[in-house]
């Protein structure tokens, strides 16, 4: 199994980066991501005052006499669920047994091998319960034909190049969805396949159906040929969305118009839920609708975004956009001005916006609500002063 994991290591001389190096060639992490910086355990401190710390973060400390009161250091700058693997200067299975009881992933006496690191760094995930998973984003529109397949893929872009890390696309729409036409793509097979025998699907055989946009971004597209119909079983869906959620860091799932019972289960599964609405009544009672309906499937989630497309100031058959917000009691995550010329541009040149006009100002907005989306956006909470242990927390 290869593991796509985000990995940063603060080492403090060159064997260590050496040998992370060649355990990141491994098979097992070919597809991780891997950051090497020089300066150790107190480099490590300095780094994340001000940014969030990665999935793992592996720190080398070669001071026996500094290593645990750095590492109190550096669990006030940690973020809750960052694995912390230590390469410290001693054998010494004491300190292995303090530092595994306060909530260190693990501890490697140097020099370390690259096998070492290799069997250190997915050991951590051996356990399926505990493997990392993408944050899921349903994007949803209130009536067929407020661009909710347009803002899905945007997001899905723009979010892969905020992240720089893998991004899969679904495009449930199987009848009529448009993937294929937005990014010109030359799909063999397509998520109809990948549902038909979902008893035989497995990460190769999704891999096998989805299609490349770039290095970051796959994309499984919807047949689009108008004889397909959604008959999609919510198991066979639940599974999809599982296995492609341990295959990329993000997953947006483009759920088209239809009410049923796949399609409402995964908007109350989503970690985040994207509503684009066109500013008129119709969308406004079909958007009050959903809220109602997913409150109770959603308690102690994150509330629905509402993106509102095509709104046009001044224009009689249209609610203003504070009169929407205040009837719903939802703040617009986004307002999308109506235009014309941009959309048309990247539908006919089969872009993104943000590659057709990157300073747009419709363009940056998506690439912050994607940003936001991710989960990455926001700099981490810091943990408050006068809290017990040393990693202890992170364990909630």
């Amino acid at each position: 199994m290869a593991y796509r994991l985000t990995i940063e290591a603060f080492c403090s001389g060159p064997d260590t980066a050496e040998a992370l190096r060649a355990a990141a060639l491994d098979r097992q992490l070919a597809k991780s991501r891997l950051s090497l910086a020089e300066g150790g355990l107190a480099a490590a401190i300095g780094h994340y005052a001000d940014l969030p710390t990665p999935q793992v973060l592996v720190v080398e400390e070669t001071d026996p006499a500094l290593l645990r009161a750095r590492l109190d250091q550096l669990a006030e700058v940690c973020v809750a669920g960052t694995k912390v693997v230590v390469i410290g200067p001693t054998n010494d299975i004491r300190l292995y047994r303090e530092l595994m009881g306060k909530g260190v992933a693990d501890y490697l006496p140097a020099p370390v091998a690259p096998r070492q690191l290799v069997d250190s760094l997915t050991g951590l995930f051996a356990d399926p319960a505990s493997a990392p998973r993408a944050r899921v984003v349903a994007c949803w529109g209130a009536r067929g034909g407020t661009g909710s397949s347009t803002i899905a893929q945007n997001l899905a872009w723009a979010a892969s190049r905020h992240l720089g890390e893998q991004v899969i696309l679904i495009d449930l729409d199987l009848a009529f969805g448009t993937s294929i036409l937005a990014f010109n793509l030359d799909a063999k097979q397509s998520v109809a396949d990948a549902l038909a025998n979902p008893e035989r699907l497995d990460e190769v055989l999704m891999d096998r159906c989805m299609a490349e946009y770039d290095d970051h971004l796959q994309v499984l597209a919807a047949p689009g040929d108008g004889r397909s119909r959604a008959a999609i079983a919510p198991d066979a869906l639940e599974h999809m969305v599982e296995l492609a959620s341990r295959m990329a860091a993000l997953v947006v799932l483009d759920i088209p118009h239809v009410w049923d019972q796949w399609s409402e289960a995964a908007l109350a599964a989503a970690d985040e839920v994207v509503i684009t609405a066109i500013p008129d009544f119709a969308c406004l009672r079909d958007t009050k609708m959903l809220l109602e309906l997913l409150s109770p499937r959603r308690q102690g989630m994150v509330q629905p975004r509402l993106v509102l497309n095509r709104a046009e100031n001044g224009r009689k058959a249209q609610l203003s956009a504070k009169d929407f917000a205040e009837t719903l009691k939802v703040e617009p995550a986004l307002v999308i001005p109506a235009d014309p010329a941009l959309f048309g541009e990247a539908a006919t040149e089969a872009r993104m916006l943000g590659e057709v006009a990157a300073g747009h100002k419709t363009s940056q907005s998506l690439a912050q609500l994607a940003a936001a989306l991710s989960g990455k956006a926001a700099p981490p909470a810091r943990k408050p002063s006068g809290g017990k242990g040393l990693f202890g927390w992170l364990r909630r």
